[in-house]
């Protein structure tokens, strides 16, 4: 309920939470997600809910440290969390911090900030501004915006732009099941952003 009719500003890893000035918006809440804790850039902007995937170095200080400082609403999608769901790890992380287990319906390629546009819609905001849900340039030379990993990792399976291109495209029409007059995509415009609202 917290966030009905809310100002919702969501600042994934793509390169546009870099790129755009969104420190001016007029917000109530900032969303975010995995390795936000390492960018510099958020280094000064209050956390209020983090989507953490399994990926993310949960017994980290700095992250657990930033956790403590912000003390945001954490979410954890257990069917996004492969093996690790039942690790120790992660239940030593639920018993010291406070962790609600979600599911967002939402299925893309599009990743953890997506998602959380997604939530934000279901939660009733008023306006929902997001950075950093774009995917790749042709060449994949943009940067991500929290670890400064250029391009795709070593692990990714998937080379071929066209693949991302329309798994955003898709992720930006599933939004059409909403009002999605909300939203504001922040990343328009930039060669990255893989589409526009």
């Amino acid at each position: 309920d917290k966030f009905i009719n809310k100002n919702i500003l969501i600042l994934g890893a793509g390169t546009s939470t870099l790129d755009v000035k969104w420190e001016n918006l007029d917000y109530d809440y900032v969303w975010t997600c995995n390795d936000f804790y390492i960018s510099e850039r958020l280094s000064d902007t209050k956390i209020d809910l983090a989507l953490i995937g399994y990926n993310t170095d949960i017994e980290n200080t700095s992250f657990r440290d930033r956790l403590r400082k912000d003390d945001p609403m954490i979410l954890i999608e257990p069917h996004h969390y492969r093996e690790k769901v039942h690790s120790k790890e992660l239940k030593e992380f639920s018993s010291n911090f406070d962790v609600f287990w979600v599911d967002i319906p939402f299925n893309s390629i599009a990743g953890a900030a997506a998602r959380l546009v997604k939530l934000a819609l279901m939660c009733g905001a008023k306006n929902i501004y997001f950075a950093g849900v774009d995917g790749f340039n042709r060449d994949f030379s943009n940067a991500h915006a929290f670890t400064g990993h250029v391009g795709l990792k070593d692990t990714d399976t998937r080379r071929e732009y066209e693949i991302y291109h329309e798994g955003f495209v898709n992720c930006f029409e599933q939004y059409l099941d909403n009002d999605y007059s909300c939203l504001q995509n922040l990343g328009e415009g930039f060669d990255y952003n893989c589409y526009v609202i």
